[in-house]
């Protein structure tokens, strides 16, 4: 976390005076080793803690009214498309069933039955600990074996490659299509820094973007996953934390149904920096921020701040989602610590303004993208005076607060999908805290759902962020503030009163039914995920393979600083992700279209050619993919091998068109521009 932080400030740091990729990457590795010194002497001075805290009382019939009424709403939410008018009033319901189990928890506060609990258990050891570090070692090694293509590398990992190959200061414009001329694809916003990273330590070990991202990054953050998830269970005081860290694990691995799911944002795309910060730094703001509440550790403050920093460097969804996290698991822990504590003022209210302080990076970047275009800087006023303005018409909107434009279970399908695999998330979410006792641990595990589904799911909020901020996209991610793994395991490896078993039994019985019903993150109906070894990089195979030929190809041409080629899609991805240096045409249709698009770059002529190189005949005929090779003039071409008729009618199109053919692969036949 405090690398990811410290690199988030180089990187912006060197934005803003213009350094060097290389003058920032030593800057950053100064830092990082003064942080290494400083944590090791701090260590060694007052070596390992843990404050000891009572046990919440026993139940009472309101945690079982509150518990049998979640479930039920689990059991609606899975399969149930509960929209329209129908979902402000499951909403109240869940709402009220949420304020009573917080009250439940809170109001037996002051009654521990005097067995305590270590706030942060440290020292673990034995079979437990080693059992852990297999699993993160078995999930490092599954991203390393699987392979499951995601188009977002067009954008996400062709940044990396980029600065690898540039030694200049990091692009603040389009690096797919030009070399940081043309407005970037994505919105406005504080660029990323991950990936800058990833091409700056790239460059350094002389390796490819692509190899470090897929081969080393991926695997780093898949093992390191596990910890966090382990180290979040055994703070909350789970009886079995190793058993539910392989529960909540395994559960990952078996919820692939959804492009979205969480099992899907997990080992198989490990490298993108929005998984690194759902699965790594979501978790760990969990841990620190509610043991700052808790027991007001300053280096549980300091983490909490770095881990907000952290997450504006990989992902811009942590603008929302960081300070949620923060401020809600502070809350929990001084609640919890404090019982019959007045609301506000004291220890409660210091607590919380400093997990606020903590936040302000996230919530002033969120603010500075409302009202600023890096690109349109004369636009800053109008836009900003524009979405604002917008937003609180939203907001005085009844409508919108009562039959929303953006449906909250629509975003629950994304994420979690519907039937048997939903509901065993679902139950987990509303569930989880009944299984508990530790009264810290209760109302963390109450907090997520109250801020998942209680506050971005209330009517009309969705609406109101897409409004303010153009939101609509990314709305469903609203959900990362809950920790997935973590709630399956503690579920599922709950005891049961007389059935010793359970812990064990429970688990399997449910995870086969997931098995049986749903669809592993490694399946091959999971969007054609292929298990390969050696391992690979995730790249279409074999288009991959046909990608590295059209680069050779396009870098042996006879003039011209920047190649240009052309292919399939999936070829043309590839190309983008493997290289810089050479352009393709369309490596994602639908970034044809956005902000970079202008006359100059001939998005339908673009269109018209990678669609005739996929499907071997000219659907907008054949004048139109002779105007496309004239203007465009590739360097390399790549004829999608198997279409129709063979690709007769585009073969001709390029033969007039004054190309030749330069070979076949498994994937394609390449033509280059004749000589003569």
């Amino acid at each position: 976390m405090a690398a990811l932080a410290a690199w988030t400030v180089v990187f912006h740091l060197a934005r803003w005076t213009g350094a060097t990729r290389d003058v920032a990457l030593v800057a950053w590795l100064v830092v990082a080793g003064i942080w290494l010194v400083l944590r090791w002497r701090r260590r060694a001075l007052n070596g390992p803690q843990g404050i000891s805290r009572p046990m919440a009382g026993g139940g009472k019939w309101s945690d079982a009214a509150a518990a049998a009424g979640l479930l039920g709403i689990a059991v609606v939410l899975a399969f149930v498309d509960v929209d329209g008018l129908w979902w402000p009033a499951l909403w109240c319901v869940l709402a009220v069933l949420l304020v009573l189990a917080v009250r439940g928890v809170t109001a037996r506060a002051g009654a521990p039955d005097g067995r305590p609990v270590r706030a942060e258990p440290v020292g673990a050891t034995g079979m437990a600990a080693v059992s852990v570090i297999v699993l993160a070692v078995l999930m490092a090694v599954l991203s390393l074996v699987m392979v499951r293509p995601d188009q977002d590398d067009v954008f996400v990992v062709n940044r990396s490659t980029w600065v690898a190959e540039h030694d200049t200061a990091f692009p603040e414009r389009d690096t797919i299509f030009s070399d940081d001329v043309l407005p970037v694809e994505r919105p406005a916003g504080l660029p990323t820094s991950i990936e800058a990273l990833v091409g700056s330590v790239a460059s350094l070990l002389t390796v490819s973007a692509a190899s470090l991202s897929y081969l080393g990054l991926a695997p780093l953050v898949a093992g390191l996953s596990v910890l966090a998830t382990w180290r979040l269970l055994r703070s909350l005081g789970a009886r079995l934390p190793a058993l539910a860290t392989w529960v909540g694990t395994a559960f990952l691995v078996l919820d692939g149904i959804e492009h979205g799911s969480f099992g899907n944002f997990s080992a198989g795309r490990s490298w993108q920096g929005k998984v690194v910060f759902l699965v790594v730094v979501v978790p760990t703001l969990w841990h620190h921020a509610s043991a700052w509440g808790s027991d007001g550790g300053r280096r549980h403050l300091r983490a909490t701040a770095l881990g907000v920093v952290a997450g504006l460097g990989l992902t811009s969804t942590a603008v929302l989602v960081a300070p949620a996290v923060a401020v809600a698991a502070t809350v929990a822990g001084v609640v919890s610590a404090t019982p019959g504590a007045p609301l506000v003022g004291g220890v409660r209210t210091s607590r919380t303004a400093w997990s606020l302080a903590a936040a302000v990076p996230a919530l002033f970047v969120g603010l500075a993208t409302l009202i600023a275009d890096p690109q349109r800087l004369a636009d800053v006023a109008a836009s900003g005076t524009g979405a604002l303005g917008s937003g609180v018409r939203a907001a005085f909107d009844p409508l919108r607060w009562l039959d929303s434009g953006t449906e909250p279970v629509a975003m629950v399908r994304m994420v979690f999908g519907r039937g048997p695999t939903a509901l065993v998330a679902l139950a987990a979410v509303l569930l989880a805290w009944t299984v508990v006792r530790d009264r810290r641990a209760r109302l963390v595990l109450l907090a997520a759902p109250v801020v998942a589904l209680g506050f971005f799911g209330a009517p009309g909020v969705l609406d109101v962020l897409n409004e303010v901020g153009e939101a609509d996209a990314i709305a469903w991610r609203m959900l990362w503030v809950l920790p997935i793994p973590a709630m399956v395991g503690l579920l599922l490896t709950a005891r049961r009163p007389g059935l010793g078993a359970a812990p064990v039994a429970v688990p399997v019985v449910v995870l086969a039914l997931v098995l049986a019903v749903g669809t592993p993150i490694t399946s091959s109906a999971n969007r054609g995920t292929e298990m390969v070894w050696p391992p690979a990089i995730d790249l279409p195979r074999p288009e991959v393979d046909a990608a590295r030929t059209l680069v050779e190809l396009a870098e042996n041409r006879p003039a011209g600083e920047v190649g240009l080629v052309a292919g399939p899609e999936d070829v043309d991805f590839a190309v983008s992700v493997l290289t810089s240096k050479v352009k393709a045409v369309s490596p994602r249709s639908s970034y044809l279209r956005g902000r970079h698009v202008d006359e100059s770059f001939a998005a339908d002529d673009r269109r018209v050619l990678s669609h005739a190189l996929a499907h071997g005949y000219a659907e907008w005929g054949v004048d139109a993919v002779a105007e496309a090779l004239q203007l465009l003039r590739p360097d390399a071409v790549c004829l999608a091998v198997g279409t129709p008729g063979d690709g007769a009618e585009v073969a001709g199109a390029l033969a007039d068109g004054g190309y030749q053919p330069a070979g076949v692969d498994e994937a394609c036949r390449f033509w280059t521009p004749s000589r003569g």
